[in-house]
């Protein structure tokens, strides 16, 4: 028996969001060539197999049941529903695709973004494969099965940041198409769940560069490692402001924590987030002070 190899190149789930990503990409950076933007218009159109397969990904990905048994016949479902796609046309997109990528993107750093539910999604792609197979790991499948069940009847639900300076940073996105919008929506904010509201410029900007930098983690890692020095130096001078003890002990806790912090090859989402949080503080410490 075989094992079910995993494709992330093959995986129709992974492309469009990478491609989503590309798209969000170009239009921080103001790129007119829109490059992303035509591909998934011409790949993902409502004709096209490659849209009919990324529906039952989407499916897959987003309903939700309380019974484990309702979750198995849905997959059993939208399992059989994959039959019906034209495969010898669908692999035909599927290569045309690839190759389009490849010729429009560095396919290195293409890839190199992290994927959301990159386990669900993979074991959507293993779920639908094992069905061409005589031979496969049984086991394998059963386990990638287990992952779609459980994430189907998971209650795990994602907070989206509705602040009036968090729309502003996505109202460029909303001449796009319905459904690449509200993706790229939610991996612009898919690394905070913790609401901010009122997002000030240090802020703003921290999320821009998780955005712009998404396939380059060293420059995104070099900008991470620059504010924090800047953001210690901030809190240790409004240490020096406050008299209440009870802050004072909180804010030299929070300076420690970012003086030991050490980031490895990547930036972390905690390492994101404990930024967001600091600037949060700064940013209430001097509306007090600005109240007295």
């Amino acid at each position: 028996m075989k094992k079910v190899k995993h494709s992330k190149f093959k995986n129709t789930g992974i492309l469009f969001e990478l491609l989503v990503r590309q798209i969000t990409l170009e239009v921080l950076n103001g790129d007119a060539t829109e490059k992303a933007k035509h591909i998934v218009r011409e790949f993902f159109s409502p004709k096209t197999e490659l849209n009919k397969e990324h529906r039952l990904y989407e499916l897959l990905l987003k309903e939700k049941y309380k019974s484990e048994s309702r979750a198995e016949k849905f997959i059993d479902t939208i399992n059989e529903a994959h039959t019906r796609i034209n495969q010898s046309k669908l692999q035909r997109e599927k290569y045309n695709l690839i190759k389009k990528i490849n010729e429009s993107f560095d396919m290195d750093d293409f890839l190199s973004s992290p994927i959301t539910n990159y386990k669900v999604l993979a074991s959507i792609y293993k779920v639908f494969e094992a069905k061409n197979m005589v031979d496969y790991d049984v086991k394998d499948i059963f386990n990638s099965k287990i992952t779609l069940i459980e994430n189907i009847t998971s209650n795990q639900t994602v907070i989206v940041e509705k602040s009036d300076d968090a729309q502003k940073l996505v109202e460029s996105y909303k001449k796009q198409d319905k459904d690449l919008r509200l993706l790229t929506y939610k991996i612009l904010v898919e690394t905070f769940n913790k609401k901010y509201s009122n997002l000030d410029e240090s802020q703003k900007e921290l999320l821009k560069q998780f955005i712009n930098n998404i396939t380059n983690t060293t420059k995104f890692k070099e900008y991470v490692e620059k504010e924090i020095p800047s953001i210690v130096k901030e809190l240790k001078v409004l240490h020096k402001s406050i008299n209440d003890k009870v802050t004072k002990i909180k804010l030299a806790e929070t300076v420690s924590v970012l003086n030991k912090t050490k980031i490895g090859k990547t930036v972390s989402d905690n390492h994101v987030s404990s930024l967001m949080i600091s600037y949060e503080l700064i940013k209430e410490l001097k509306g007090r002070l600005n109240d007295k």
